[in-house]
């Protein structure tokens, strides 16, 4: 089998003695001028049952070093270098939707240790737990993974988002005020308006999502495939036809309520969710993503109106106090995008969500995110990309 566009031809070590389904230790010893393993490095090497046409993929967890002593003078010890890795599963390259599948026989000891090629390691994670490859993949940022470019450079792999898991799953972003949450949403929603024409209405209680559609460099040139429709929540609330009409392939509608005080934005915001849900349930406005600024200002019973319904209504829940949610709404969200966290009751919350990943939550710094999924194949720690960068 062909793996030239799966790992580069040198290896960085050797499987070691003691190995499980789980984990094992390897000798390293990388090729000349490469530089060594280090700790978070994702290695590749053959399954013990199926050989090099299925690809085992392990996180490098811990690095250490000893000395090999083969005399009784110092001169005689030779430095080695010991590192034990966390099996993450294989991936059948026989078949053309690998997934990512456990598994459930120990490396066999011996084994040589290669370095994945970044184009192979974002092939991989850009799929869904069936293996088949997104269609719609839309660039949220890179992720902290690093990999080997067909170059021979270190990079951080693109990470990506299923568009079709976006539209037909909930969504939860949840994280400390200043993390970087409207930022990140503002990514995704125009990665989503640029490679789809799905409808999009934002409610937007703050005036932060108005410069949607535009650059944030007048000198930049960045595609824009959608238009924007901004709507005054006091209108909408009052006017429940003219917001149905504005929902249409193509465009964002934008609810504002920026002059309006608390109360009355989550009055209108709550009374808007009631009209956007009927008008679903009646079929009087086509499918469409919502998209929740501080969702926790609305009362659960608001929210649970438009999560419930089965009415092909996605939602993007934003909040900066997961557990003001509730349990209810937390458990109806498929898709989870967890940034730096504090409160120990949202830690308590969110620790499942994460997956291993909680003791990161409280250090992680602005644009940084734990993102997993229903359809994601790894809890992956992500950096946030530009808003007008170049998508890919």
């Amino acid at each position: 089998m062909d793996l030239s566009n799966v790992r580069i031809k040198e290896n960085f070590g050797i499987v070691s003695n003691e190995t499980n389904t789980s984990q094992f230790n390897f000798l390293i010893s990388p090729p000349k001028n490469r530089e060594s393993i280090e700790k978070q490095d994702i290695v590749c090497f053959d399954h013990p049952v199926y050989g090099e046409a299925c690809q085992i993929l392990a996180e490098v967890t811990e690095v250490s070093s000893y000395e090999e002593v083969a005399g009784s003078t110092v001169g005689n010890r030779v430095g080695k270098m010991l590192a034990t890795a966390q099996i993450i599963g294989y991936v059948d390259l026989r078949n053309e939707n690998h997934r990512l599948s456990r598994l459930l026989a120990p490396p066999n000891p011996g084994s040589r240790i290669y370095m994945p090629y970044t184009s192979f390691l974002e092939d991989v994670f850009k799929r869904g737990t069936n293996g088949k490859p997104y269609l719609n993949p839309l660039h949220l940022g890179q992720a902290e993974i690093i990999a080997i470019s067909q170059e021979g450079n270190d990079e951080q792999i693109n990470y990506y988002l299923n568009a079709a898991d976006l539209v037909s799953k909930h969504t939860l972003i949840s994280a400390v005020d200043g993390a970087g949450k409207t930022h990140t949403a503002i990514v995704i929603i125009k990665e989503l308006a640029n490679k789809t024409k799905h409808p999009i209405v934002i409610f937007d209680p703050n005036n932060e999502y108005t410069t949607i559609g535009t650059s944030t460099d007048p000198d930049q040139k960045y595609p824009f495939n959608f238009q924007t429709a901004p709507i005054d929540a006091n209108t909408a609330k009052n006017n429940p036809d003219i917001i149905i009409k504005k929902i249409k392939q193509g465009q964002i509608t934008i609810v504002t309520a920026e002059n309006l005080a608390l109360t009355e934005k989550m009055d209108c915001y709550a009374a808007i969710l009631n009209i956007l849900a009927k008008s679903r349930r009646e079929k009087t406005a086509e499918p469409f993503l919502l998209v929740i600024e501080d969702a926790e200002s609305l009362s659960p019973q608001a929210i649970q109106e438009i999560l419930t319904t089965k009415n092909d209504v996605a939602t993007i829940l934003i909040t900066s106090h997961v557990t003001m949610l509730g349990g209810k709404a937390i458990s109806q969200t498929g898709n989870h995008i967890v940034g730096k966290t504090n409160d120990p009751q949202d830690l308590a919350y969110l620790k499942n969500i994460v997956n291993g990943h909680e003791e990161q939550l409280s250090s992680l710094g602005v644009g940084e995110w734990v993102v997993n999924g229903l359809n994601i194949v790894r809890p992956t720690k992500i950096y946030v990309r530009k808003r007008d960068s170049k998508s890919e």
